[in-house]
């Protein structure tokens, strides 16, 4: 496939650009908030495991996680995984559509581990899943298919892609 670098090297870069450009800029950086942290990762078999965990900042009035953060959460370990794992140079990924399911409540504390997985790798498209579980709950899930566009289509100021 053109435009990639899948070695464990450029993966590892991407990483490292992504979380101290995040803990340089926090008030630029949506993902801030969310303060995932990596566990693990197969780049033969295309997926990344996080962790999360649960604060004040993340549940509604009803004291459970609100839905737009989970999804939120899973929509940045999935476009994040995505360009993380294909290794693409000259290209960057963003969403196209998502759905997502919600299991059980989550709440304040709790601590999570997003495991994301590369279905599909097309020449235009990507398709990504997220599963979040709680110990050996599974909580929320979640799929979506992301864009593929050429980086030069990209805001010049954008942190990550530099």
């Amino acid at each position: 496939m053109k435009n990639t670098d899948n070695t464990k090297e450029s993966f590892l870069e991407f990483i490292e650009r992504h979380f101290s450009m995040t803990a340089a800029s926090p008030e630029r950086c949506y993902i801030h908030l969310l303060g995932k942290t990596l566990l693990d990762f197969s780049l033969e078999e295309k997926w990344i495991d996080f962790q999360f965990i649960v604060d004040e900042r993340h549940v509604n009035v009803i004291g459970t996680a609100h839905g737009g953060i989970m999804a939120g959460l899973a929509d940045e370990c999935m476009g994040f995984g995505a360009a993380a794992l294909i290794g693409l140079k000259d290209e960057v990924v963003t969403t196209s559509d998502m759905q997502f399911n919600c299991m059980k409540p989550i709440f304040k504390g709790d601590v999570l581990r997003i495991h994301m997985c590369l279905r599909h790798i097309g020449r235009r498209s990507v398709i990504a899943t997220a599963e979040i579980f709680r110990g050996e709950d599974l909580v929320f899930m979640a799929t979506e298919n992301l864009f593929r566009i050429p980086r030069d289509n990209v805001a010049s100021d954008s942190m990550i892609f530099k």
